[in-house]
């Protein structure tokens, strides 16, 4: 009995083996997944026929909380000492930017160390002008006068790395490459200078020119 037990599954095993041998060759090759004739009642696209979409074009965001927001270039009357770029703290903590610099490629300020702006403050600097500094105005008599022409100024980290940029005239101008490279001015991108008496303001945003509109002074505000 046992003997006959015995072959019975023998012959099983060796009936299951060529069944199951001959399923795996078949399936060798490449593998072609079913496909429908039927109706297409929901009109749905073919996933392979959908255009896939590019990479965007993508916009510069300056990631710095100080930012330039006001840009003085022609005053009334005389220029000299008379024209002021203003910074604004956009975030909500104080921002400490001692050692942080003004550069328009030919003269430079720099900010004392320990110095802050308040969260939401807006400090002026005095371009080409002599006075007592104090926490909202700063004096920078290194300047010369600004050209209206054309020309840029730089707000500088460790004396070359380009935190915020702004250009007006033309191009190129000092640090513009720089700028582009660190996304926060694109590279021939400018501002018109506005008529005499009006600023340059930044109305927020992206980085760039669209966002720089022509109006009136507004120092510290």
């Amino acid at each position: 009995m046992r003997h006959v037990l015995m072959m019975s599954v023998l012959s099983l095993a060796a009936l299951l083996s060529f069944g199951c041998g001959d399923y795996a060759n078949a399936l060798k090759g490449p593998s072609v997944p079913p496909r429908s004739n039927g109706p297409n009642p929901n009109n749905l696209p073919n996933p392979n026929a959908v255009p896939k979409p590019g990479a965007g074009q993508g916009y510069m965001v300056n990631h710095s909380p100080v930012v330039f927001s006001e840009v003085l270039l022609d005053p009334v009357g005389s220029n000299a000492g008379s024209q002021y770029v203003e910074l604004l703290n956009t975030s909500g903590l104080d921002a400490d930017v001692g050692g942080w610099s003004l550069s328009d490629g030919a003269a430079s300020f720099s900010f004392p160390f320990g110095f802050r702006i308040n969260a939401g403050a807006r400090v002026v600097i005095c371009i080409g002008a002599s006075g007592a500094s104090a926490q909202g105005v700063q004096f920078a008599p290194s300047f010369n006068e600004l050209p209206l022409s054309q020309g840029s100024i730089a707000l500088l980290r460790g004396g070359s790395e380009v935190v915020d940029y702004m250009q007006w005239g033309g191009t190129p101008n000092t640090f513009e490459a720089a700028a582009a490279n660190n996304f926060v001015w694109p590279a021939g991108d400018y501002v018109t200078v506005p008529i005499e008496g009006q600023s340059l303001n930044f109305l927020g945003g992206t980085a760039g020119s669209n966002n720089w509109r022509a109006g009136n002074t507004t120092p510290g505000n």
